[in-house]
């Protein structure tokens, strides 16, 4: 059974009504990715701060998407190392790069930034993604 992509990734997919739904752009060869999107409220921690799990939401997803482009295949985080710099705001535009810094046969390795636009830092993270095998068989949930 091969991997299926329904389009209901809770950040790039376009069929989940719950995500963000972001257009991941692919640069240089798959060597980096860029996305942007604003968070809304109710994904707050503290009251008007990010949650920080969604934070290393982003930077998963771009990371993920630089092992997607690498392999030109389906990837699945192996890895993944979070610092948090400073608070995200809720209800502001964020900007995610992720930029390829070592690639094997069976492993891509990436780092990430979170940046607002006045360009502070909210995370930077630093993942490794390795390729899912066509035998994976997922056990699909029809809910």
């Amino acid at each position: 059974m091969a991997i299926e992509n329904n389009n209901k990734c809770f950040v790039c997919g376009e069929n989940n009504p719950y995500g963000f739904k972001v257009k991941p752009e692919v640069r240089d060869s798959g060597a980096e990715v860029f996305i942007e999107c604003t968070p809304p409220n109710h994904m707050q921690g503290w009251a008007g701060i990010l949650h920080g799990g969604i934070i290393s939401t982003l930077l998963d997803e771009v990371i993920t998407h630089i092992g997607i482009e690498s392999f030109s295949g389906p990837a699945v985080t192996a890895q993944l190392e979070v610092r948090f710099r400073n608070p995200a705001p809720t209800g502001v535009k964020l900007l995610v790069t992720a930029e390829r810094i070592k690639m094997s046969r069976r492993l891509i390795e990436a780092t990430a930034v979170v940046k607002l636009t006045d360009n502070t830092v909210i995370a930077t993270g630093i993942g490794k993604v390795m390729p899912v095998s066509d035998s994976f068989a997922p056990i699909h949930n029809t809910l």
